[in-house]
């Protein structure tokens, strides 16, 4: 009976060892914006972006200086990382464009002229600095010259929530400068 009993409770104990991390989950934040709103004739759509390979996963990633990426498997983003990003980049540049100028995610689009907006990075990621790197192209349309720009945001730290405000102020950046072309 006490080899039965003592048996029992290292079983139930050892339950512990298999159970999950519980994970915590982050989200990308619009920035403010307080400088005059640029005209626009022709309504904007985010139509399309392309991620990193590597970095565009559930998990909040960081480059390591050996040119690897720490995964960090308990971090996660609320959702797919490329809609949280189109998302982002769509309310960043309706607060810097007229009312009614940025067809945002969700939202039929007009039956007029819609300007697509396309946008491909080669980088969003933080580390193995403490800075975030942004560096993409992007253009309106299928056709024509791209634009590029590379966006670093100083960060205090790698930690979690500091990749993901400067996430969120590199997104914000772009839109700015996209907004102003």
């Amino acid at each position: 009976m006490r080899v039965a009993v003592l048996l029992t409770a290292l079983a139930l104990s050892g339950c512990g060892f298999f159970s999950r991390t519980k994970s915590t989950f982050y989200s990308l934040e619009t920035t403010p914006f307080e400088g005059t709103r640029t005209a626009a004739t022709v309504p904007i759509a985010v139509e399309g972006i392309e991620l990193p390979p590597g970095l565009d996963r559930r998990e909040i990633a960081v480059r390591a200086a050996d040119h690897t990426l720490e995964i960090r498997e308990t971090h996660q983003w609320s959702g797919p990382l490329e809609d949280m990003v189109i998302h982002t980049i769509a309310f960043n540049l309706a607060r810097r464009l007229p009312e009614g100028m940025v067809i945002l995610p969700g939202q039929a689009k007009p039956s007029g002229a819609v300007r697509p907006l396309y946008l491909t990075f080669e980088d969003l990621s933080a580390g193995p600095e403490n800075r975030f790197v942004l560096d993409a192209r992007w253009k309106w349309g299928t056709a024509g010259p791209a634009s590029h720009e590379r966006i670093e945001v100083p960060m205090s730290s790698l930690e979690n929530a500091e990749v993901v405000r400067a996430m969120s102020a590199a997104l914000g950046a772009l839109a700015e400068r996209i907004a102003g072309e």
